[in-house]
């Protein structure tokens, strides 16, 4: 119970005993007493009100204590099973990205295509991957990875076209990375050049799924995207 309702009750206790005894000296007629009677009524009413509205109040207290402590702890959950995406574009020079940790190239048939143009002794090839990174604390699940490109491509007879590359990973570990292959370039040149268009990335976690939730959505804007080129590497990047 709060200290104002105590407060409150001592005031009409104090008031109301007062009252008892001040009319108990005074031996009231009998036309006075029922006044008395009622007057001693209404005060042990006012306890009663007053005992009863700080119950209600610290019942109130407790519900609202109870309600943010569960917040607090669905959130601590949240955070401890939730996932943080990082999008970028790396050019190297290793189609194996056997110098980065703790990343994993998807296996499919654009990424045949670059080991089969990254064997022994061959300098020259560029190999452009598409990075995404869970930097977060918990797992992705279910992350489909929807990106295109802009490709200027000096020894293509096409030289200026737009691929788009679509993906799926069931499970992303946190502190673990994948490169989706986006372009070869068999001769790179310094006209060379592979720009972001749009990229957008929609995932789930182990909580979101425990509860039935729908995945995230995340947009990657091209003015936010990060690019890395290794040493040697001559294709531009944007």
């Amino acid at each position: 119970m709060s200290r104002g309702t105590l407060a409150g009750v001592v005031i009409v206790v104090i008031v109301v005993g007062a009252g008892v005894v001040y009319g108990w000296k005074l031996r009231p007629d009998p036309s006075q007493a029922t006044l008395f009677v009622t007057v001693v009524m209404c005060g042990i009413t006012a306890i009663y009100a007053l005992l009863t509205f700080g119950i209600l109040h610290e019942n109130k207290s407790m519900a609202q204590a109870s309600v943010d402590s569960t917040t607090l702890m669905e959130r601590s959950l949240r955070f401890s099973y939730a996932p943080h995406l990082l999008y970028s574009t790396l050019s190297t020079k290793d189609a194996k990205l056997q110098a980065i940790k703790g990343v994993t190239p998807i296996d499919n048939a654009d990424y045949q295509t670059a080991l089969k143009q990254d064997f022994e002794g061959q300098q020259q090839a560029e190999f452009v991957f598409a990075i995404i990174s869970n930097e977060g604390s918990g797992s992705a699940t279910n992350l489909n990875v929807d990106a295109e490109y802009m490709i200027w491509d000096s020894s293509n007879p096409n030289k200026n076209y737009t691929v788009k590359k679509v993906t799926s990973i069931q499970f992303l570990e946190s502190k673990k990375s994948v490169a989706l292959c986006i372009f070869v370039s068999k001769v790179p040149t310094a006209d060379d050049r592979v720009e972001l268009t749009s990229a957008t990335l929609t995932a789930s976690d182990i909580y979101r799924d425990a509860l039935g939730e729908s995945p995230q959505k995340k947009n990657i804007r091209p003015s936010e995207h990060h690019t890395t080129s290794e040493p040697g590497c001559v294709v531009q990047m944007k």
